[in-house]
């Protein structure tokens, strides 16, 4: 998984942006539409596989979740490289990825920000995307390392990674 993960980012930063695409605004919007549907069913396949395959592994999952963080980040790239006036303090393509984690995990620290209403709508579309998709495939990393944790620490007797249960506490009816 660390292979891809690092393959995927070194592909980030080397792949080819052109000034000027050719087939203009319609052709971008619709790739970008397609794009998003392809992403969103790759974390959808993945999500599923994890809550299938409850011993499998989540490499899919974590290399899904990466890939969405950078097509955002290649996306503010594009378009600050087309429209300069949409993303103030976006410059390089590192700002970009910072720029979009940032916005993955709604930490927000206002250097770089969208001043355009394109920078704005594309912002809104990853916040979305995130909700709807980042979001439950986070929650489901969060219970699988749990689970397994509780397990490891089950398997080893230890009690310090299980939570003391308290006893139920019984309904006394009036008579």
């Amino acid at each position: 998984m660390l292979g891809t993960l690092l393959l995927i980012g070194t592909l980030y930063f080397v792949v080819p942006v052109r000034q000027d695409p050719a087939g203009g605004m319609v052709l971008r919007a619709s790739l970008t539409v397609l794009l998003l549907a392809g992403l969103a069913a790759v974390v959808v396949l993945q999500v599923r596989h994890a809550m299938v395959d409850a011993e499998g592994t989540i490499d899919g999952l974590i290399t899904a979740l990466a890939l969405v963080w950078i097509v955002f980040a290649l996306g503010f790239y594009v378009l600050q490289l087309q429209r300069p006036d949409q993303l103030a303090g976006l410059e390089t393509r590192l700002d970009a990825l910072y720029f979009a984690a940032s916005t993955m995990l709604t930490v927000g620290y206002g250097d770089v920000h969208a001043t355009g209403q394109i920078a704005r709508g594309m912002v809104l579309v990853q916040m979305v995307f995130d909700v709807a998709f980042v979001a439950t495939g986070s929650a489901v990393i969060s219970a699988r390392v749990r689970s397994r944790a509780e397990r490891r620490a089950a398997d080893r007797g230890d009690v310090r990674g299980s939570r003391p249960r308290r006893p139920r506490a019984r309904r006394v009816r009036p008579r």
